[in-house]
């Protein structure tokens, strides 16, 4: 059995009762601490929303239809990956907006081999353009389709 050390003196502690809501209480005779031990399962989460996530199984076949899937793993849908900065000029890059629905375009900036950036926002405009340029290195040429941004 794994044995629980101290968070604040770092001995062996003892069992120490149980709380109302039957959680192990821990007491350590040192310091006269007494807590009970809490697991962060966040790291099991995301492990399981990675595997999901590159497999070609559904929420809807998981334990529960997803449901308990989808109430361990909500905050790693908030995640946005951002781009790294590149440093590296290039001499020719090409610019673009997709719109991907009704208040959701995608600015993406590339060269001839690689995507460099890209940037979310709700519309093409002068503001958006810049906050994804900024983002790269200053180009010789940069290639549009002419749009209002």
């Amino acid at each position: 059995m794994k044995q629980v050390r101290c968070p604040n003196c770092g001995f062996f502690c003892q069992k120490y009762g149980k709380t109302r809501y039957d959680s192990q209480r821990w007491h350590c005779k040192p310091c006269k601490f007494t807590f009970t031990n809490s697991y962060d399962k966040t790291v099991q989460s995301f492990q399981s929303f990675l595997k999901w996530l590159f497999s070609k199984g559904t929420q809807r076949g998981m334990v529960g239809q997803g449901r308990s899937f989808r109430r361990h793993t909500a905050m790693f849908w908030e995640y946005w990956a951002l781009p790294p900065k590149v440093e590296m000029p290039s001499k020719v890059i090409y610019v673009d907006g997709i719109y991907l629905a009704r208040k959701a375009c995608i600015l993406i900036a590339c060269n001839d081999t690689y995507v460099l950036g890209w940037y979310l926002c709700r519309y093409e405009n002068a503001r958006a353009w810049e906050a994804l340029l900024n983002r790269i290195a200053a180009p010789i040429v940069v290639v549009t389709d002419g749009g209002t941004g």
